[in-house]
């Protein structure tokens, strides 16, 4: 008997234990959740090159330390710390956007290139980004947005003109079984960036400042006759 009472005793303190465990467990993982940062990095090998009718034109590019280190960073208290590393990525994107266009295209160190060298210099950079989680937008989506802004330099230095871009990329929670937060939000940034290379192959030909520069880079040298050449 009293080896029952002793068992029964025995396992009602062993529940009760149990049950005072579970509000510290609970407690414990949504502060664990508040304190989690989620940081992605971008793959660098997966940019295609465009397939186009490319301009005969000698494209420099220069790609600014801040551009190259440029990281997203956002605390959303509870749902977590975001960090989205996007700059390690832009030397292939851009490389391998602008080699599609451009019958060459030559990565250099400053606006100011030797003559002869390049046509142009474009000069791009981050003026702006922000994302959402599915938790905001009750949706099983993440979704990025990144706000370029483009500069086109001359040989010597000076500013030709600049214009903005908007690219917008997401994916699906729904594609990924487990740890879906770090794989899609990482996927909706790629595509952000890949849109960004998209919207550029058609826009840049119709930027009214590249028009100009194109239609003055590409207009055929008018001959000297013999009769004008001075001597």
């Amino acid at each position: 008997m009293n080896f029952l009472r002793k068992l029964v005793v025995w396992t009602l303190h062993r529940e009760h234990t149990r049950m005072l465990r579970y509000p510290f467990i609970i407690g414990f993982t949504l502060l664990l959740s508040a304190c989690m940062t989620t940081n992605v990095e971008l793959p660098v090998t997966q940019f295609p090159v465009p397939l186009m009718e490319k301009l005969p034109v000698r494209m420099g590019f220069y790609l600014s330390e801040e551009l190259l280190t440029y990281q997203f960073r956002e605390d959303l208290g509870q749902n977590g710390t975001f960090e989205i590393e996007i700059g390690e990525a832009q030397p292939t994107m851009f490389q391998n956007l602008l080699t599609g266009m451009f019958a060459q295209a030559i990565r250099v160190d400053s606006t100011a290139v030797p003559a002869g060298l390049v046509d142009a210099v474009l000069v791009p950079s981050i003026a702006e980004m922000q994302f959402s989680t599915p938790q905001q937008t009750r949706t099983d989506y993440f979704e990025v947005w990144v706000r370029y802004q483009f500069q086109l330099y001359g040989t010597d230095g000076t500013l030709i003109g600049d214009w903005p871009l908007t690219a917008y990329g997401k994916a699906n929670t729904q594609n990924y079984m487990l740890s879906t937060t770090a794989p899609t939000l990482r996927l909706a940034a790629f595509n952000a960036c890949r849109d960004a290379m998209a919207f550029f192959t058609v826009q840049f030909r119709t930027v009214p400042v590249v028009q100009q520069w194109l239609k003055a880079t590409l207009q055929p040298a008018t001959p000297v006759s013999a009769g004008n050449s001075g001597s």
